[in-house]
């Protein structure tokens, strides 16, 4: 019998043995889901983020032309409004001038040019030899 105890014995370590290791193939092929399980995770939180990244990046993409386009706008319009400050800052200085200002005086409104005899002497001492209206203009041009 002791070879059929013998026998017995081998075949129930040979169980064990068999046994133990498909505990280990289990623990193993478990931690393998377990890895892929992770690995899914974390592969959907990688798309997950891509997307959302890609998202973002065309809606500020829009956002920035969208930025452009109203720059662009405000560009051409201060353009405009140069050109007409340029125009009007000419007109002002063209109407300032001393002869457009004596031409409309005389022309339209019919003013003329004080004589000596239609000016008031204030001070005893000062000179009235002059013509006043040429003093002016002389002090105008100057």
């Amino acid at each position: 019998m002791t070879s059929a105890a013998s026998t017995i014995n081998n075949r129930a370590m040979n169980a064990e043995a068999v046994s133990n290791a498909a505990a280990t193939l289990a623990a193993a092929a478990g931690g393998r889901r377990r890895m892929s399980r992770r690995a899914s995770r974390n592969m959907f939180r990688m798309i997950a983020v891509l997307v959302i990244g890609v998202f973002l990046l065309v809606g500020l993409s829009a956002y920035t032309a969208s930025l452009q386009h109203a720059n662009n706008e405000i560009a051409r319009e201060n353009e405009l409004l140069q050109a007409e400050i340029g125009s009007l800052n000419s007109q002002i200085v063209e109407a300032t001038k001393v002869t457009r200002i004596e031409r409309v005086a005389t022309q339209e409104y019919g003013m003329v040019f004080p004589t000596s005899a239609n000016c008031i002497r204030i001070d005893e001492e000062a000179d009235t030899a002059g013509n006043l209206a040429a003093v002016i203009k002389s002090e105008a041009y100057n």
